[in-house]
Order: C-alpha cells, then structure tokens, then sequence
C-alpha cells in the first residue's frame, strides 16, 4: 500500500480525497486543504502554508517581534482534533519588507526543525512560476483561523471563495499602499475577505487540470469584508524567485 501511495503523497497541490478565521466562510471539511497550518507561541499567532516537507511560506509581519524567539514558535497541523506538531528552526524574511511601503514585500519562509511526513492530511501547496497569470475575476479560496469580524473572536478553520480584483480597483481603494507585489482579492460588495489572524496564510487557486497553487499570502486590508476595500495579498509569483533562492523550492 506505501508502493501504491508514494508518489500520490508527494504530489503538491491536491487535496485528500477524504474531503474559517474567515469573515464571511463556511467550515471546511477533515483534509480539503492540507497545506494549512497554524503557527502558534501559546495561542495561535499566524496562518501558513506548507511548500515541501522542510519548509512553510507566511507573511513578514507575522514575525516582526518573535525573531529574537525563534524556537519557542510552533506549527501545528490540526487533524480531526489531533494535531501534527514541530518547532521552527528558521525564520526568513523578505529583506526588503516594508520598503518603500507599509507591508510591501511581506512574505516569510520557515524551516522547520524536522521533517513532515505527508499523508492524507499533510501535502504541500504547490508554488506558481514567476511568469504565472492568475487572471482578474479568477475565484479563488482563502482558508485560515482568523477572526469572523474586525477584533472578533477566534472560533473553527474556515474557507471562502473570493475573486482576484484587477490591479486599477485594488489601487483605487488603497492608493499608493499597492505596489507590484501585490494581489486583490475579494468580494466587492462586501460581506466575505481575510480577516486577523489569517495573516500569512493562503490564498489558493484551482487549476483546469484539479491543481491547486498558491496565489498569494494574505497580508493586510481595510477592516474586514468591508464593501470596495479588497483583501490585499502578497503577489506569490512576484516574489518566486526569492522563495526559490532561500529554500531550493
């Protein structure tokens, strides 16, 4: 059966065949999204993602006064109320984060302090090329354990459907904050978006082929689910080629 499983396991990007803190979402069901982990001093602190069996991807600002205590961070994977758990290692940020602007360059990767075993439960999201188009209007999913309203409280992982916002309306609700490493993404109207706590996890995409890439890190936004004001992302496939110079992936 290991034979058999060995390189379905491996494959980024697919979900268990098993198969919100999101304003706006609904439940998600044991094993959807297996790339989704918790990070966590005490209580949970940040949402990430995992990329390979050594490495997660989150946001920068997540970070930004736990650096000096690195191990004392941890993942944790939670599987039908069990979870999956280990240390971080590493932390690496984006060394031009915030510059010129506030949260321009937020992406971090961490290494972890062992190995994960994938399974059922446990795969990595695959990482899109640096030429990779995720096209305007495009309905994506965002997942995390972040808050159901601005300053809510903290209840189950949820998921949402959202839309890739052009360029020209992400600028025309947040001026000169957006810069090319940026993505929009949300519901214009209002009612459904990231919200605290989901920083640093994953906005994710599905390809024609059932594929699932990594669009982009939710980073910051105006409020929460408020009408016109999208959710803001880091740009995964901006900054690509960072994340395959700090970890080979």
């Amino acid at each position: 059966l290991r034979g058999v499983l060995f390189l379905v396991l491996l494959t980024c990007g697919t979900q268990s065949e098993i198969t919100s803190r999101i304003v706006g979402g609904t439940d998600s069901i044991q094993g959807e999204w297996p790339w989704q982990v918790s990070l966590q001093i005490r209580s949970h602190l940040c949402g990430a993602s995992i990329i390979s069996d050594r490495w997660l991807l989150s946001a920068a600002h997540c970070f930004q006064d736990a650096i000096s205590n690195v191990k004392i961070i941890k993942m944790k994977h939670f599987i039908v109320g069990e979870g999956t758990s280990r240390t971080i290692e590493r932390i690496i940020t984006h060394p031009n984060f915030s510059i010129p602007g506030l949260f321009n360059n937020d992406i971090a990767v961490l290494e972890l302090s062992s190995p994960l075993t994938f399974t059922d439960f446990i795969r990595p999201i695959c990482l899109p090329s640096s030429s990779h188009v995720f096209r305007d209007g495009q309905t994506c999913t965002v997942t995390g354990w972040g808050t159901l309203s601005y300053q809510g409280l903290s209840l189950n992982p949820l998921k949402a459907d959202v839309n890739i916002v052009s360029n020209d309306a992400c600028i025309r609700a947040y001026g000169n904050l957006i810069s090319n490493k940026m993505l929009c993404a949300g519901i214009l109207a209002g009612g459904i978006d990231a919200c605290q706590g989901d920083s640093g996890g994953p906005l994710v995409c599905e390809e024609s082929s059932g594929t699932w890439l990594l669009a982009g890190i939710v980073s910051f936004g105006d409020g929460c689910a408020q009408p016109d004001t999208p959710g803001v992302y880091s740009h995964v496939t901006a900054l690509r080629d960072w994340v395959l110079q700090e970890t080979g992936i």
